[in-house]
């Protein structure tokens, strides 16, 4: 139990956790920093990873459709241009889009259930990386791009979310401890009386 300032025992309230930074988005200290930088770093070298395959696998494809050396140059160059407004564009329309805050609790359920859907994605999705060849490094560029503009966000959704229901909590415990605090007496008489 903490004492508030008048005397009038209260509840501490805690800052909640969230994935990946657990309470250190309450001071933003060096591990703060840290967690969201190697975070950052993890996701971005994973698409990487993601984009040099596609990318073999792009320039591989068109080798076994048959398609001329000088025409794939062209195709290259189209599809560098593709990529390159594809990125820009998953960039600036995430950045746009409303956020939606959640409280840590959705926070949560949202990261076990993206852990789910990607395992899934995982072994259900090899025919459809077949059918999407063609575009392929687009849609790459788009999920580096969509990534990108949350990571490199000032305070993530989760992290808004938390503070908001940190400071609800707050206003709460003090609305408690309010009405837990004793009334002044409004008189000299009662005054006598609360000493007697």
């Amino acid at each position: 139990m903490k004492n508030t300032a008048d005397g009038v025992p209260g509840e501490q309230v805690e800052p909640a956790t969230i994935p990946h930074l657990g309470t250190t988005w309450f001071d933003r200290g060096a591990g703060y920093w840290l967690r969201r930088i190697a975070q950052g770093c993890f996701q971005f070298a994973l698409l990487l990873f993601a984009g040099l395959v596609t990318t073999a696998f792009y320039a591989g494809f068109w080798k076994a459709v048959g398609v001329p050396r000088s025409a794939r140059t062209a195709v290259y160059a189209v599809t560098a241009v593709a990529c390159l407004l594809s990125l820009v564009a998953g960039f600036v329309r995430t950045r746009r889009a409303p956020v939606e805050i959640p409280t840590p609790e959705q926070a949560w359920r949202e990261h076990r259930s993206r852990q789910r859907r990607n395992a899934a994605s995982a072994v259900g999705g090899r025919w459809t990386v077949l059918l999407l060849a063609p575009v392929l490094p687009a849609i790459v560029a788009w999920a580096i791009g969509t990534w990108a503009a949350p990571t490199l966000a000032r305070r993530t959704a989760a992290e808004i979310g938390a503070r908001e229901d940190y400071e609800r909590r707050m206003r709460e415990q003090e609305e408690r401890a309010e009405a837990a605090r004793p009334l002044p007496p409004r008189n000299r008489a009662e005054r006598r009386h609360g000493r007697r």
